[in-house]
């Protein structure tokens, strides 16, 4: 299903209890990111977990988005140029269960998000690499 005006303007939207404004778009087999800029940065957090994505590309500019949920997708390319320019208060990154693989892709998300404070790669396959260890 693709991501248009129309879904974004009937998703579910709410405010989680520290006031930060949350759309959910999770579920919906939605293959790539587009039409954002429908939203008009109202929102602190995107939950498009359990999806059909491979790229995290393509975003408006969004400068109130501080967090990212991305788990259960297929991401394994990251357009650290787009985040930078378009997402600058990025602070959290939820890729829990995707494909990156390699340590380029984590390397691209570093450039993209330079205040970036949370970032979850569990079940992927980066993870798996004897230099990669878990913090807790």
């Amino acid at each position: 299903m693709r991501l248009s005006a129309n879904i974004l303007q009937s998703a579910e939207q709410r405010t989680d209890p520290l006031g930060s404004r949350e759309i959910l778009l999770r579920s919906l087999a939605i293959p790539t990111i587009e039409h954002l800029s429908v939203t008009r940065d109202q929102f602190d957090t995107i939950d498009l977990s359990n999806n059909h994505l491979t790229r995290l590309e393509n975003f408006p500019r969004l400068e109130r988005l501080s967090c990212l949920y991305l788990g259960g997708n297929g991401i394994n390319h990251v357009d650290g140029k787009n985040l930078k320019k378009n997402c600058p208060a990025l602070t959290t990154v939820i890729l829990s269960g995707n494909g990156v693989k390699g340590w380029n892709v984590i390397g691209d998300l570093a450039i993209g998000c330079p205040k970036l404070d949370f970032l979850s790669l569990v079940g992927n396959p980066v993870t798996k690499n004897e230099v990669c260890r878990y913090f807790t």
